[in-house]
């Protein structure tokens, strides 16, 4: 499967660099995160700009909120912004639908690798 997702630029440049490994998503009606998997593929939209990056879908595991998520995962590959798991936790749930839906849905962990990086 292909997917079409949008980013902010700093973790857009992030991935495409290689600093960010993994993408915290939580469940959308109209992206199933929960039916992604290895192999498939995600075009990144760069929201600053509208450049565009393709990756693919090395893992998806699911956790029940954003701090087993970067314990598991390691903030230095899940934020592009740094700091600390606490300082991460409190960034997700500042996120639209995020503080909200972490609690019924979880939070999804993708690990993406530019293609052709």
């Amino acid at each position: 499967m292909h997917y079409l997702l949008h980013l902010p630029e700093r973790p857009w440049r992030a991935i495409k660099n290689g600093t960010k490994k993994v993408e915290g998503r939580v469940y959308r009606h109209t992206t199933k995160y929960h039916e992604m998997n290895t192999g498939d593929t995600i075009l990144f939209i760069n929201e600053a700009n509208g450049e565009k990056m393709n990756v693919d879908v090395l893992f998806v595991y699911h956790y029940p909120n954003a701090r087993a998520m970067l314990e598991k995962e390691g903030v230095e590959n899940v934020s592009s912004s740094g700091g600390t798991i606490e300082e991460s936790v409190e960034r997700y749930n500042s996120y639209t639908h995020y503080k909200e839906n972490i609690p019924k849905y979880g939070i999804y962990a993708i690990g993406v690798k530019p293609i052709g990086k």
